[in-house]
Order: C-alpha cells, then structure tokens, then sequence
C-alpha cells in the first residue's frame, strides 16, 4: 500500500513514496536505455522496458494518477492524464488501487465527480456511494438531478465534506481560522469548498484547508422506536447525551438556572431607548457568556424546558428576548434553586439551545423530541403570544409525547411563599442520580392540574416547515393510531405561584 486515505478525501503518501515518485521518469529512461544497448544482455533489455512500462503511458502508476486527481501531488509533480468515462467495458487496462475498506471508507459517503472525458456533463455533479465491484474496480454512484446511478473509477471521484460542520484551518486570513462552518459545494475546477460561517458569511477554502468536527443528521426528525429504546434504557443523563450523539445529533446547549436569576437582580430596567420590552444588552451579553453544553453539567442535575413563543425552532436569541420574559424566568429561577437546593437547576431555552450554521440548526431542530425526553419538567412561558406561536404548542405536544410534566408560568407570576407537603432533598443528589426519574418526588407545584386547551401547530398555515410538519406527526404518536383526532387538544398542566 503506497499511503492512507485522509478523511478530506485526499491520499497522503507513504515515507519515501514521494521520493520514488521523483525518480520514475529517471526510472523509465533507464530502463529503455537497456533495452537499446543490445550488447548480449537481452533479458536486461526486455526488463527495462517492462519497468517503464508499469507505470502505464503517462508515466505514473494507478496510485499516483488516483493522487493526482484527489489533489494529493503539488503542481510541481507531473502531469496526470485525465482519466477516461469511469463506465465499465472501457479497454484500459486496470491497475491495483490503493487498498481501503468499502463499507468504513466509502458506503454512503458524498462524492463529487471528477476528470470524466466520456461523460463531461456529469463532472461536478455530486452523488452518494453505494456500491463497489470487486471484478471492474468501479464504485456505484447515485448521482444528484436525477441523473440515475453511474458506474465511476476511483480516480474520477472526490470524497467531500458537503454538509458537515467544519473548522477553518491554516488560513492566510488568520483572523478566520478556528471558525465553524458549514461546508458546501465543491467546486472541482478550482477544487474549493464553499463553506458557510456562522455568522452568514461565505469564505471559499482548498480542502486541505478544512477539519471536519461533526457530520449532523438535519433532514430526518429523531425519536424513532429504535431510538427512544435506547434512550430510556440509559442510565442517567451522561448516557443518554451520549445517546443523542451517537444518533448523530448535538447536544444540547443549557444555561444555569442561578445567571437568569442574576440577570433579573442586576437589571431591573431594559434601557433601550425606542424599545421599552427589549433585553438588557448588557444582561443579555452575561446570559450568552454562560450557556453550556449539558454534557459539561454536574451528574443528577435538573433540566428544565422552558418553551417561549417564537417564529423558528430555534429563536429567539437571548438577546432578542422580551425583557419582561426574562424577568419572569429570573423570578422562577430564583425560587427553583432553593425549592431543589442543593441539586443544580439548568433551563434549555430555544433561542440558545444550538448555535452555529444552518446545518447545526436543523440538526437541533430534527433532535427536538430527544432533547424534551432529556429534559425533567417543561414550563410553558404563557401569554397571548405564546397561543399564536405553532413553534411553542408543538412544545406542549412533544412534552405529551415524551410524558413530560408541564407547567405553566403565567404572565403575573409570584413565587409561591410556601409549598405544603414539599420535601426537597436535604443532601447533594448521588454521582449517578437520575434527575429525570427522580423528579416525580420533587414536582415544580402541588397546584392541581387544569385543563389548558391549545390550536394544533400546523392549523391554519399554508407552508408550514417541513421540520415542523415532521415534529407534529412525531408528537402524534402519542395520541395513538386510528380515531378522529380533535381540532384543538386540551393538555393538563399545573400552575406555577
């Protein structure tokens, strides 16, 4: 094996591979200078041809030429013949490839196409492997634009990174390097990503240039049979985040209970002027420094949803929060750390619960039913608005679907001065408590449950999301198959104050 595959798709040589390299033309030329000397030696001769002919007419091996279109020899190296339509029957002569293991390497991998002569419109396009043949040396593509599935060498495709959350890397503009992105296209004349920043801006990059962090499932809503199996048979809430990821979706962001609590102590005034409702932006820059991801939260913690009204899954950000909102969380903050002192209390809040590009968000989108069973209570932050919101009654509904107690926190809301019967736990939660199991002992409030009666998500909008469209139906489950279901459900919740 003359060197490994990299996860960006290029071939890294072997030690001493490159110096071989630089040799072959000496090689060849040696080779038929034996074989003209013609003094007796004729097995000499005939061997030397043989050598120079190994390496095929242009000069280099299968491998090389493989490297060359994969971008993995400098342009300083030799000129690689463009390979041939990579269909079947062509009379070239096949060589041994690079060895690699199908089903880790390639099976489902994105591809672009590449160096095609016989079918020059297919190259650029990208594709899906599905296939390899041991007998043509051919991987069988599923091309995009319904271009059906191709029969393509190994030299004539480029493993991508398209649709993966990248990292920048050894930039000339430093000032980018180490930013997240979401990777695009490639553009296989210039062999350039076009890779999409966070903050909305596009920055072409050589894929050398590009460190894969994560690859997101963001099309397909989580929470199959399968899944939630999985799920609720873990052991604490470490094992289910590790769940979560393995599913191929991120975990989620959180913010302790206690920074809205300050947030609501320190700021007591918006001071925006034109804005009276809007978030303190000073609060609001402390409220972003601290969210965190639930994996880096203490053991036996308590999760708590909070469901705002808002015109996206993810939205709004904190800082484009309604201050009164985050007054209200602050007060019920305040109070939840000492109802469940000494164990930690940590909101999920949609407009913080994810952040990165357009594929990261989609990704927490697809994940919402996963992130609901995470979490131990959810508390619906009422008001007007949050009944006109399809985003926020999809909450309620998931919270039925995962058996998750729901609150609500109304917009007058009181902490209450006492709660009777309420017995919070004296000691620290063990290492390995499971919040979530043990969260029936300790409810938010002793109120009873009342009816609270919501529209369906969906009614009344002419092009709901797709994610949306895909949450609801995950949510219907919980309501069973077969039977009329009612225009508007009524949901029991209890009140918090």
């Amino acid at each position: 094996m003359a060197g490994v595959w990299k996860e960006d798709g290029s071939y890294e040589y072997a030690p001493g591979e490159r110096a071989r390299l630089k040799g072959k033309e000496k090689g060849k030329d040696k080779g038929k200078g034996k074989g003209e000397k013609g003094k007796g030696d004729k097995g000499k001769g005939e061997k030397g041809k043989s050598k120079g002919k190994e390496k095929g007419k242009d000069g280099m091996t299968a491998a090389e030429r493989l490297a060359f279109a994969q971008g993995a020899l400098s342009a300083e190296g030799p000129a690689a013949k463009k390979a041939r339509t990579g269909e079947p029957g062509d009379d070239e002569e096949e060589e041994e490839l690079p060895e690699f293991d199908f089903e880790k390497d390639w099976k489902d991998k994105p591809v672009a196409l590449l160096n095609l002569k016989g079918a020059k419109d297919l190259n650029g396009l990208m594709g899906v492997v599905k296939e390899y043949n041991e007998e043509t040396k051919r991987f069988l593509i599923s091309v995009e634009g319904g271009k059906g599935e191709k029969s393509i060498k190994m030299e004539n495709i480029f493993k991508v990174m398209t649709g993966c959350i990248v990292k920048l890397r050894g930039l000339d503009s430093i000032e980018l390097n180490d930013c997240i992105g979401e990777c695009g296209r490639l553009d296989v004349e210039n062999l350039r990503y076009d890779i999409t920043l966070s903050d909305g801006r596009h920055v072409k990059a050589k894929p050398a240039n590009v460190e894969l962090v994560a690859k997101y499932e963001s099309s397909k809503v989580a929470g199959d049979a399968s899944q939630m199996d999985r799920i609720r048979a873990a052991n604490g809430l470490r094992d289910r985040l590790t769940a979560v990821e393995e599913f191929d979706f991120p975990a989620p962001m959180v913010l302790p209970a206690t920074v809205l609590e300050e947030y609501a102590q320190k700021f007591p005034k918006s001071v925006v002027i034109g804005r009276s409702n809007a978030a303190n932006p000073k609060g609001a820059q402390i409220l972003a420094r601290e969210v965190v991801s639930a994996t880096k939260i203490p053991p036996g913690s308590r999760l708590v949803f909070i469901s705002v009204p808002r015109d996206r899954c993810i939205a709004p950000t904190l800082a484009d929060m309604r201050h009164d909102e985050l007054l209200r969380l602050g007060k019920f903050g305040s109070w939840l750390t000492k109802r469940l002192a000494p164990r930690p209390v940590y909101f999920l809040i949609p407009g913080a619960i994810a952040k990165g590009p357009p594929a990261a968000l989609n990704a927490a989108t697809c994940a919402w039913p996963l992130y609901v069973e995470l979490s131990t209570d959810m508390v619906l932050l009422a008001s007007e608005r949050w009944q006109k919101s399809p985003w926020a009654r999809m909450d309620a509904l998931m919270a039925v679907w995962a058996k998750t107690p729901m609150y609500l926190l109304p917009e007058k809301y009181q902490p209450a001065v006492a709660l009777p019967d309420a017995s919070p736990a004296a000691a620290a939660p063990a290492a390995e408590e499971d919040a979530k199991v043990t969260a029936s002992a300790e409810p938010l409030s002793f109120s009873p449950e009342e009816p609270f009666t919501i529209s369906r998500p969906i009614e009344g909008l002419q092009n709901p999301s797709a994610l949306l469209v895909g949450l609801c139906d995950r949510a219907a489950e919980a309501e069973g198959a077969g039977g009329a279901k009612v225009q508007k459900p009524t949901l029991a919740v209890k009140r918090l104050g």
